[in-house]
Order: C-alpha cells, then structure tokens, then sequence
C-alpha cells in the first residue's frame, strides 16, 4: 500500500551543469500532475510528464526541476530575422505615410518583443552527459518518492487493519445483541397488547398472535446486513494486503459498510442495538477518512 503524500528530492551533475528534482504529493480523487522546468527543458517536458505518470498513478503530484550551471555559462543570442525584416519594411512605410517617426525608435523597444529575440544556452553545453545526470536526478527523485509514500502507506496500513478488526468486533457484538432482541420481541408484543385489547393478549386468535410475532421478527431482523458486513469486511482485509493502486476500491468498500449500517440502524427496534450502530459508524467514517490517503 502506498500513501499519495509525500516528498522527496536528488540532485545529479554533469561537467557544466548540475540538476534538482524535487517532488511533492498531496491526495487527489485522480492523477493531476504538475512539472515546472526551465525553457530550456521545455522540449523534454512531455517525456518527463510520461516518465513520472508511469510511475505515480493517482493524487496531486508537483514535479519542480531546476537547472544550475556549473562555472561560466555560455550563452548566445538568437534573432528572428524574418521577423525583425518585416518590423522594419513595416515601419518605413508607416514613416512614409506619415504615421510614425522611426527615429524615435531603439534597440531597447525591440528587446522589448519577445518574438523578436532570445537567449539560449550554447547547444555544445547539452550533450549525453547532461541528459545522464537529468535522469539520474529524476530517477533518484522518483525512487525517493516512492520509499516515503510506501512507509506512509505501511502506517496507514496498520491504522487501517485496527479499524477493520474494531468493526469486526462490533458486528460480533450486534449479532450477540440481536439475538437477545429477537427473543424479547414476543414478550414485548404480548405486553403492549395487553395494554391496548380489551381483554388483552387471550383476545387474539392464537394463529394471529403467532402471525404477527412472525411479522414483527422479519421487519426486525438483521441478519443479512449482519452477513454481509462480515462479508465486506473480509474482503477489505484482503484489499489491504494487495499491491498496486487500491485507495477506489477500498473507498468503494468503505461506503458498502456504511450503507449496510444505515440499513441496520433503520430497522432496530433496541436502545443498545441503536448505540451499537451509531458505534460502529463513528468508527467507519475514521476508517473512510484514512482510505482518502491511499492511492
């Protein structure tokens, strides 16, 4: 199990440059990948973006990587020639026309039009020993990353296994509990018609009295919600010792318990029943409010 919090970062070096690659995560119902780079790794992002996806499949993830040069940085100056033609064909006409004095105009407007010109690192200044220790910063980062959500997850594992077993504990104690209810139901039947027939329980046919302890045992009975709670939570059990991205389906576990105790607390008809419902509830919800760190 692997938790999507965490953070983790690893530095590499060429002879001219070094690499930072810092990770960070946060929970996140799906993957929502980040990466900040510098302009000059722009053309590497989308491999970099397919490099980290494959390998943090769900949560917020934000991938900084930041580029240090190492001694003298040697930088040349790219000009859009095209462009700058066409700015000036196009200014002389503007000037013949009586529209625009050119000579008000300097290098320090044009610099300021990005399209115009840029600075770009001497392209002998990346070469297969720089691509190397890029890799070996994001793999490092990577690996990193993976060891603090795994012992994360390990926490969250045992968090969760504790709270599976309070449950199962719970579902012990309803089921001891509903028994004693379902005995209680005849006599508490036969009390309160008592109070309501003129003459009381010796009123009703007998086939009828029987009827209606019948019917009132079936509303009242929780046996299958009981069974499937075991159910749910066996197969939660076995969720948590799997591997791989489990956080959607033990969500979808967690909901199945919750909805199978709502069902239970609607048909009690016990005070203690009912607390025991409201007891195991509270404890559901922790159990679902954890199962959001799971990836």
């Amino acid at each position: 199990m692997r938790s999507m919090t965490g953070f983790a970062q690893a530095s590499a070096e060429s002879a001219r440059r070094r690499f930072e690659v810092v990770i960070q995560g946060w929970n996140h119902r799906h993957l929502d990948l980040v990466v900040r780079a510098p302009e000059e790794l722009r053309a590497l992002e989308r491999v970099l973006r397919e490099r980290i996806a494959a390998s943090i499949l769900r949560g917020r993830c934000e991938v900084a990587v930041r580029v240090s040069a190492l001694g003298e940085r040697r930088l040349a100056l790219r000009v859009e020639r095209d462009a700058l033609g066409a700015l000036r064909e196009g200014a002389r006409e503007l000037e013949r026309e009586g529209l625009l004095d050119a000579s008000t105009f300097g290098l320090g407007d044009l610099l300021r039009a990005p399209q115009l010109f840029a600075l770009e690192a001497d392209p002998e200044s990346w070469g297969a020993e720089e691509q190397t220790a890029l890799d070996s910063a994001l793999q490092g980062a990577l690996a990193a990353f993976e060891a603090a959500r795994a012992a994360e997850g390990d926490r969250l594992a045992a968090v969760l296994e504790r709270a599976r077993t309070a449950l199962g504990g719970l579902v012990d104690r309803l089921d001891a509990r509903r028994r004693d209810v379902a005995e209680g139901l005849e006599s508490a039947l036969r009390a309160r018609l008592d109070e309501l027939l003129p003459g009381g329980v010796a009123a009703l046919p007998p086939e009828r009295l029987a009827q209606e302890v019948v019917m009132l045992v079936d509303r009242s009975d929780v046996q299958e919600e009981l069974d499937r709670l075991r159910a749910h939570l066996e197969h939660l059990g076995e969720v948590l010792r799997a591997r791989g991205a489990i956080g959607k389906r033990l969500e979808f576990l967690a909901q199945e318990v919750l909805r199978e105790l709502n069902t239970l607390g609607a048909k009690c008809r016990d005070a203690e029943l009912a607390r025991m419902v409201v007891d195991a509830k509270v404890v559901c919800e922790q159990l679902r409010e954890q199962i959001q760190n799971v990836e």
